[in-house]
């Protein structure tokens, strides 16, 4: 009787396989619509009109990717509740609270009606899918779960657009890093365990040779000032924040909180046809986000009319956000910009007014009611000052919910203001004029409307010409700098603006040839705005320009082989520095550090030296600071590679003992105890995962990237069937980017989850692939089958000719229009 279940619930699933031949009838299109899908089943759709296009990509997004559409768009408007019931009852109260789902309506209201158009037109056909589809011939996901979806909207297409943003614009989070890190060991200490960026570290335009010229009246830098003095209440915010945002969708926690660890970033280069076998330029490009199943990204051809655009799409969004027309290519990376700021707010008794030079403002109260699956629903009252939402009352009202003897103290009201929440936010705009940018002209007018999150920009052209934009709005503070959270009562800390557009870092057509971007620093101390202070370790960009230089004649091979790449310069850095603090004291321990002595810094897969200094380095910050910071802070800073490297390596160079000395216990550690202690407490950790022969250790036998399926990872009875997980190389400074997630060792919870390089030549030898599959559905060939060339770092082709697309073409549908 169980295999009998088990054999219908297959065949049941099998139903809402997508249909990938025939002929289908659709309202909504003035004339048919091709959709042939390629050797590698990406979708080619093919249509007479830009409208038509965009109305097929509607269509194929629903038939590959309708769970992830409504799971997300369930996340941005925070209405998960509905269907999962009074588990994410916290998860949806925080996004309601920030309102996500009001801004994204706001936008759509203040959208051009040209732009209005092109939506319309991407929705109809998401929802001619739906109208089509029920019961059993919808998503596996949707029978679990039993519902069905509701028509898509506008709003639903911006609000993803928002979490995206989210993802990429995590400033907030180092802004109650440096808060509890202050709490703990004082404004000089904590300064010490986030170091700025290195003086002589890579930007990515140099201020002193550039073509880029600020405006002169907006030259001189306005005058930093520090954040209030008042010392953080016990117990740490951020962690607050983590655990309210933890009761809920793992997939969600994952998601919502990603900007508090390592990894998110990206890295993309260009040169132009000076320095390639082709003469004309080669642009590479790999994003770096969170891991989730189905991929962030899907890859799709679009034709019609003046549309003619092949890249990275967005599942729910009706553009290339990463990719190349017939005339121009792009990437992007993660500016790291300062664009969010939090507000700490006097608010009177009766909790309506907040206090504002001396005056009492009334707050924006919006009712928002939260219905639940199976239970009454809930009202949140989220009240807005005029900084942005307060969202200390999400945090506070979820510990309401625990049972008293664990509930802490309210949090301070801590009013949130961000770019993203502005209501006229311009963002996807700037991506339908992208699709369709000839020159550079166009492309950088098109970037005039991007708002959030601030990107660098990559450019290439058919003509040879290459060029750098990040474009975004970053405010100008009256003073301050944005680093920690100010007072809002004062008025001394308000946005007076954005910086200019013209203003913004730039470039086109170097005299080096080259412009290279990794989530290092845009421009140097020369510029007169602030723009953030989190940027990464500059080891990424520097090892990408390292293997750019002095060399001609680059192709596309040479740029895989790039971003392959798995050298680590993290541990070119500080393992010379480990091995002279280290003093082995057992023969286990003397082994592996003969295995790192003879180590080239390759992170790759069958190393067993990666192995032993990455599980070295990852308890080398709690050994080092554990004991000032606590069980509770050293979580939420250890995360931080790039400032705990920063630490770790003055820490060791000027031998600071008192950083070395554990407090909490009679002896006085040296910095050479601590080094030596984080080896061996390192070296355990993999005896007891690899066993006790050092010499059969390999780094991938317990670095794996893990893709957690969205929504179901949680249910571990279906977790074999729906995640799935890769070995891996690579380390956080690595090109071929192997982060590891410190609150689940040694596992790679962030990826470059898509790749591309497009060859500007009239040989169009481009290619691209992204990390796991096209199909979102499980019992597709097509849910998994790109990842061992994703992890192998094998593209596929970047078909746009007819000949190519037919080649073996696995599927073709024709959409008729249904009055014809």
């Amino acid at each position: 009787m169980a295999a009998l279940a088990v054999a219908a619930a297959y065949l049941l699933a099998r139903r809402s396989l997508p249909q990938l031949d025939g002929a289908v009838t659709v309202a909504g299109i003035s004339g048919p619509v091709e959709i042939v899908r390629d050797a590698d089943a990406i979708p080619h759709v093919l249509a007479s009109s830009k409208l038509d296009a965009l109305f097929g990509l509607g269509y194929v997004h629903a038939q590959d990717r309708l769970w992830q559409m409504e799971f997300q768009r369930r996340i941005g408007n925070g209405r998960l509740s509905e269907i999962f019931g009074a588990v994410t009852i916290p998860q949806d109260r925080f996004l309601r609270t920030v309102g996500f789902g009001r801004a994204a309506r706001a936008a759509w209201t203040g959208l051009p009606a040209a732009a209005k158009q092109q939506v319309n037109a991407y929705l109809a056909g998401v929802n001619a899918f739906l109208a089509s589809h029920h019961g059993s011939a919808l998503p596996p996901e949707f029978t679990l779960l039993r519902f069905e979806p509701e028509p898509f909207t506008g709003p639903d297409v911006i609000v993803w657009v928002k979490m995206m943003a989210w993802d990429l614009s995590g400033n907030y989070t180092y802004e109650l890093l440096r808060r509890d890190l202050t709490a703990r060991v004082g404004a000089d200490r904590a300064a010490a365990l986030m170091p700025p960026y290195p003086k002589n570290g890579l930007n990515i335009v140099d201020d002193k040779a550039t073509n880029m010229e600020v405006a002169e009246e907006s030259r001189g830098r306005h005058v930093r000032t520090a954040a209030s003095s008042v010392q953080t209440p016990a117990p740490s915010v951020a962690e607050r924040l983590s655990d309210a945002l933890s009761q809920g969708l793992p997939a969600v926690r994952d998601f919502l909180l990603a900007s508090a660890r390592e990894g998110l970033g990206s890295n993309n280069w260009v040169v132009d046809g000076t320095l390639t076998a082709s003469g004309k330029p080669l642009l590479a490009n790999d994003p770096h986000l969170g891991t989730r199943l189905p991929s962030t990204w899907y890859l799709a051809h679009i034709t019609g009319g003046d549309l003619d655009v092949v890249g990275a799409t967005l599942p729910g969004a009706p553009a290339v956000a990463l990719g190349r027309n017939r005339f121009i290519a792009w990437g992007a990376t993660n500016v790291a910009a300062d664009v969010e700021d939090l507000y700490r707010e006097h608010i009177d008794p009766t909790g309506r007014f907040a206090e504002y030079r001396g005056a009492e403002e009334p707050m924006t109260i919006v009712r928002e009611r939260i219905t639940v699956k199976g239970a009454a629903p809930v009202d949140v009252d989220v009240r807005i000052t005029r900084h942005g939402p307060l969202v200390s009352d999400a945090i506070n009202a979820n510990d309401l919910e625990l049972p008293a003897v664990r509930r802490p103290q309210p949090v301070e009201p801590l009013a949130l203001r961000w770019t993203a929440l502005d209501s006229d936010d311009t963002t996807l705009v700037s991506f339908l004029e992208l699709n369709e940018a000839r020159s550079w002209q166009e492309f950088t007018s098109a970037l005039g409307d991007f708002v959030v999150p601030s990107q660098n920009f990559v450019y290439g052209d058919v003509d040879g010409h290459i060029g750098y934009y990040a474009p975004g709005r970053i405010p100008r503070r009256a003073s301050g700098d944005g680093a920690e959270p100010a007072d809002g009562w004062t008025g001394d800390h308000e946005w007076t603006g954005y910086v200019p557009f013209a203003d913004l870092p730039h470039l086109a057509d170097p005299p080096s040839h080259v412009i290279v971007t990794a989530n290092n620093r845009p421009i140097g101390d020369g510029y007169p705005y602030d723009l953030g202070h989190e940027w990464a370790e500059p080891f990424r960009a520097q090892r990408i320009h390292d293997l750019l230089r002095g060399r001609r004649g680059f192709t596309p091979d040479d740029f895989a082989a790039i971003q392959a790449d798995t050298f680590s310069m993290h541990a070119q850095a500080l393992l010379p520095v480990l091995l002279e603090r280290v003093r082995p004291v057992d023969a286990r321990d003397k082994e592996a550090v003969a295995i790192v002595r003879q180590w080239n810094y390759d992170a790759r897969r069958d190393s067993a030296a990666a192995a032993i200094f990455e599980a070295w380095f990852l308890r080398l910050a709690p050994t080092i600071a554990g004991d000032d910071l606590g069980p509770i802070v050293t979580p939420l800073y250890e995360s931080r590679f790039s400032f705990v490297s920063r630490f770790v390596l003055n820490t060791l160079r000027s031998n600071d003992a008192a950083w070395c000395d554990d407090v909490t216990t009679p002896k006085k550690e040296t910095c050479e105890d601590a080094v030596t202690s984080a080896l061996h407490d390192g070296v355990v950790e993999l005896t007891r995962r690899l066993g006790g022969d050092l010499s059969r250790w390999r780094w991938d036998a317990v670095h794996s990237a893990v893709f957690p399926h969205q929504g179901l990872d949680a249910v571990a009875l279906l977790r074999p069937l729906v995640s799935r997980s890769m070995p891996n190389g690579g380390d956080w400074s690595s090109v071929n980017v192997g982060t590891v997630s410190t609150e689940h060792p040694f596992e790679q919870r962030s990826v470059p989850g898509y790749r591309q390089i497009i060859d500007l030549s009239p040989a169009n030898n481009s290619r691209f692939i992204d990390d796991l599959g096209e199909s979102g559905h499980l019992l597709s060939p097509h849910y998994d089958d790109f990842l061992p060339d994703w992890s192998a770092v094998k593209l596929r082709k970047m078909r746009t000719t007819r000949a190519d697309i037919e080649a073996g073409a696995v599927g073709h549908l024709r959409l008729v229009p249904a009055d014809r």
